[in-house]
C-alpha cells in the first residue's frame, strides 16, 4: 500500500504543464526584427515552417499587416538557428495578451516581432520592447539570430 500511495504522489508531483515548443505544438514559428526609422532594410522577418526557414519578400518597413516571404527555404544552418530560437520562447510571454508588450520603437530602439501558431490553430503575436527587462535576454537572442541569417 505504500507502494502504491508513493507512485501516486510522484505522479501527481512530477507532472506540470508543458510549454508550446516547434517540434510539439508550434505549426510555424516567425520571428523578426524592425526599426521605423533607419536608411534600407528596416524590417527582417522571418518565418519557420515545416523545417524550412523562409526570409520576408522585400519588407521594408513592418506594419502589422500580413509579411510577404520568400517561397524558397534558406539553408539548413539557417534553419538549425531558428529551431534553437524557437526552442528560447520565454514562457511567461504566453501569459501575455498578444499586441505591444512596452513600447516598441517608440524612442527608436526597435522591437522584435514574434508570432506562433500552435497546433490548435491558434495565432499568438507580440511586438516586444527590447527594453522591457524580463524580454532583454530573448531580445538579444532574436537579434542574434537576424544578424546571422
Amino acid at each position: 500500500m505504500k507502494n502504491v500511495f508513493l507512485l501516486a504522489l510522484v505522479l501527481i508531483l512530477g507532472c506540470k504543464k508543458s510549454e508550446p515548443t516547434l517540434t510539439t505544438e508550434y505549426a510555424y514559428f516567425i520571428f523578426g526584427s524592425h526599426y521605423g526609422e533607419c536608411a534600407g532594410d528596416c524590417a527582417r522577418i522571418f518565418k519557420l515552417e515545416n523545417q524550412q526557414l523562409f526570409a520576408d519578400d522585400g519588407l521594408v518597413y513592418y506594419t502589422q499587416n500580413d509579411i510577404p516571404f520568400q517561397t524558397t527555404s534558406l539553408s539548413a544552418e539557417k534553419v538549425a538557428l531558428a529551431v534553437a530560437l524557437s526552442e528560447q520562447v520565454p514562457a511567461q510571454l504566453f501569459d501575455q495578451p498578444d499586441g505591444a508588450i512596452g513600447c516598441p520603437d517608440c524612442r527608436d530602439q526597435g522591437g522584435f516581432l514574434v508570432e506562433v501558431k500552435l497546433s490548435t490553430g491558434e495565432v499568438r503575436r507580440w511586438n516586444i520592447d527590447p527594453d522591457k527587462e524580463e524580454y532583454e535576454a530573448f531580445c538579444d537572442a532574436i537579434r542574434t539570430a537576424v544578424n546571422q541569417m
